[in-house]
This record gives C-alpha cells, sequence and structure tokens, in this order.
C-alpha cells in the first residue's frame, strides 16, 4: 500500500427529499403549524413510533431531551437517589437527569461494547432511583442483563438507535420508557424533535403532564391523582412542532431501505480489512439483533498510544469519522455541583459525588481505543473499499509500528 486516501466523496442523498417537502406544502396549505391537542400530524408520528417500538403508546416532544426529562419525571426520579448513567452519552442525556430533580451517578461501560454494564448498575442500584441506559451510537445495550440486575425503572435512550432491535425486541421497548431524538444527524429526523415510548398508560400520562397543553391533558388523563393538574400541567411547553411531525413521519418510511444499505455498506468494509488484517474488533450484536446507524464505533486492538494523532491521519486520509464525545464527567459542569446548582438548585444539598477516573477504566480505555465510523445510507460498495485500505494503512503506520 502507498498512500491510499478515500477519493470518492460520502455517498449521501439529500436529507431531505420530495416527500418531505410535499409533506410541508401541504401542512403549510392547510394553515396549522400548531397541534396544541394530538392532531393529525402528531397522531400519525405517534401511532408510527408505537409501531416501530412495539408499545401501546408514544408521546412527542419538542426535542429528544425533553422526552428523556418527561420519561425520568414519570419513572420518578428525585433527589433523595440518584439516576444511573453512562458516561458514553451526549451532555444532553446527563443534564436531563439534573432537570428530572435528580442527579447522576456514573456506571462504567462494558469491555467489548459502548454500552453501561449491568453489573456496574447493580453495584450502585441501591444509589438510585432510575437507570438511563443509552444504545451508543446505535449499538442496543445488553437489555436482557440490566432488566435482571436491577428492579429499578429503565429508561432507554434510543436518540442513536432509530429502528434497532435486541434480541427479536425493539429498542424503546423493553425498558419502562424510551426515548427517541429526531435532531438533524439522526436516521430519522424532523429538524428537531424528540418522542416517548411506553406500553405503561401511568407513564404515558405522567409524562404528558410535564410539557403538554392543558387541552390534551383534559382530552387524555384518566388517573385521579393527575386529573387535577389537567387545567396547567407544568406548563414546559415542550410540544412537537406539526411541522418535524410530518417530515419525521416521511423520514421513517424510509428507513428499513436506509438501514439495509447501511447493513452492507458495513459488511463490505468488514470483508475488505479482514482481507487487509487490521486490529480491529467489531461489536457484535447477535442474531436476533439489529443495529441502529448513528455512528459505527470500532476498536483497535493494539494499544493506541496517541489517540489524537491517530484521528487526524484518519481524517487526512478520507477516513469518515464522527467526533466522539468530551470526557463529560470531567468538565466543571461535573466535577462542580456549585456550578450545576446555579440551573439546578436541589444539587446544593444533594449526595451527587463527582466522578473519579479510577471509577471508569472500561470507558477511558474506550475513549483511547475506540474511533467512530459514519456508514453511508446509500449503496456505496466502491467507496467502503476505498475507505477499508485507507484505514487500514493508517492503522499499519501509525498504531502497528509504534
Amino acid at each position: 500500500m502507498s498512500n491510499p486516501k478515500v477519493t470518492l466523496p460520502f455517498p449521501r442523498e439529500p436529507k431531505y427529499g420530495r416527500a418531505e417537502k410535499d409533506a410541508v406544502l401541504k401542512l403549510l396549505d392547510a394553515g396549522h403549524l400548531s397541534e396544541i391537542n394530538r392532531g393529525p400530524a402528531t397522531n400519525a408520528l405517534e401511532a408510527a413510533f408505537a409501531r416501530l417500538a412495539g408499545t401501546r403508546h408514544a408521546l412527542s416532544f419538542n426535542s429528544g431531551t425533553a422526552s428523556l426529562h418527561a420519561a425520568l419525571h414519570a419513572v420518578g426520579a428525585n433527589p433523595e437517589a440518584g439516576v444511573a448513567v453512562s458516561p458514553m452519552t451526549w451532555i444532553s442525556a446527563i443534564t436531563a437527569v439534573y432537570q428530572a430533580g435528580s442527579y447522576p451517578v456514573f456506571c462504567d461501560i462494558e469491555p467489548d461494547s459502548p454500552n453501561i454494564t449491568a453489573p456496574a448498575v447493580a453495584q450502585i442500584a441501591v444509589q438510585c432511583s432510575a437507570v438511563l441506559a443509552t444504545h451508543t451510537w446505535g449499538i442496543p445495550a445488553r437489555m436482557d442483563r440490566l432488566t435482571k440486575a436491577t428492579d429499578l425503572p429503565i429508561v432507554e435512550d434510543c436518540s442513536h438507535a432509530h429502528g434497532a432491535v435486541y434480541q427479536g425486541r425493539a429498542v424503546g421497548s423493553w425498558g419502562a420508557a424510551g426515548c427517541f431524538s429526531l435532531q438533524e444527524s439522526k436516521s430519522v429526523s424532523g429538524g428537531e424533535g424528540g418522542v416517548l415510548t411506553t406500553s405503561d398508560r401511568e407513564i404515558y400520562e405522567r409524562a404528558l403532564t410535564l410539557g403538554h397543553h392543558p387541552a390534551r391533558l383534559a382530552a387524555e388523563l384518566t388517573l385521579p391523582e393527575l386529573k387535577p393538574l389537567a387545567d396547567t400541567g407544568a406548563a414546559y411547553k415542550y410540544r412537537m412542532p406539526a411541522l418535524s411531525a410530518v417530515i419525521a413521519r416521511q423520514q421513517l418510511r424510509t428507513l428499513p431501505d436506509r438501514m439495509l444499505a447501511a447493513e452492507q455498506n458495513l459488511s463490505t468494509l468488514r470483508k475488505a480489512l479482514e482481507e487487509y488484517d487490521a486490529p480491529i474488533t467489531w461489536p457484535e450484536i447477535g442474531e436476533l439483533s439489529v443495529r441502529g446507524w448513528y455512528g459505527t464505533p470500532l476498536t483497535i486492538n493494539v494499544r493506541v498510544p496517541d489517540p489524537k494523532t491517530l484521528h487526524e491521519k484518519c481524517r487526512a486520509a478520507g477516513v469518515p469519522l464522527r467526533a466522539q464525545y468530551e470526557d463529560w464527567t470531567q468538565t466543571p459542569l461535573l466535577q462542580r455541583p456549585d456550578l450545576a446548582a446555579r440551573y439546578w438548585p436541589h444539587l446544593a444539598d444533594s449526595p451527587y459525588q463527582p466522578p473519579t477516573r479510577d471509577e471508569l477504566p472500561n470507558y477511558y480505555k474506550a475513549l483511547r481505543q475506540m474511533i467512530v465510523l459514519k456508514v453511508p445510507q446509500i449503496p456505496a460498495a466502491d467507496y467502503m473499499e476505498q475507505v477499508a485500505e485507507a484505514l487500514a494503512t493508517v492503522l499499519m503506520r501509525t498504531v502497528l509500528t509504534a
């Protein structure tokens, strides 16, 4: 191998196609962009997400973060006990715990997966009121192990995992609630937005009270203890705009075809990298499982001495890397409770303890050893073969010769 680079452009179709544009124009012509009740746009999207997740209920929000806040509120997160969370997630999945009136208790990830590990959850369960399990980069968390490890309610963060399945069962249906983001970078986008899925009517109604309009509360609340909230709710105003709902509904229609194309592209990449004998370990999800397509984490199975240099050389060679998350655990917001208490005053008297590096060995190893690829969602065999050659060359010259 001389000095191969990826010369083909990243294969993509327009994020929003003819179907999305037609749906928006139809909505504009109707003259109703806001639905205070369960109007036709939100009704169609919620029904589609309930089918996707295999749950009785789905509830739309204006962001994935809002859906996490509502889910954690609904399952009973509270100031006296924390919420078990993974460090390998977007910051909003951590701050949603604060918003729900609780505090994060960080658990390490699995040694062979970017997801939270069941033994770590079991170890700290006595300190917690709930678990927030992220299906990181679209790799389904091992929900069977998590549900056996604790009786605490589990909220699934499915923001990376639209359409994913674990052991024959859709993500978003394993826990007490699932939460999906519709932000623009996600496989199903409304520009912005979020959806909560659950089969528990009480959780659905409790989540409804947090940020939906009194008109919808009056129409849907049935539980006696929640009916007094029908006139007001908590009034966070978390409703999804109808424009986001109709766009995301069209995106859901094309999701299966895009997932199939991404799976074929990954298969091409894997076969080529194996032929190059690249030192890479692939996340294994099992025969009855299907992954989502936000990013593809690959673990370098020889020690990476300088992750920053490796990432720079990959990008210089045109390898389509997705940026890993910052180490939020060591940021001032997470290390200084006095700063966080400016936004969430309950933390001033909270048992929250800033996490230390020693508590999260698998997480810090993953930060050093993991790269995350973007995989196209249209057929792109030639492109993937170029990526494989470029990546294998970078690894040979950067890691194997270090």
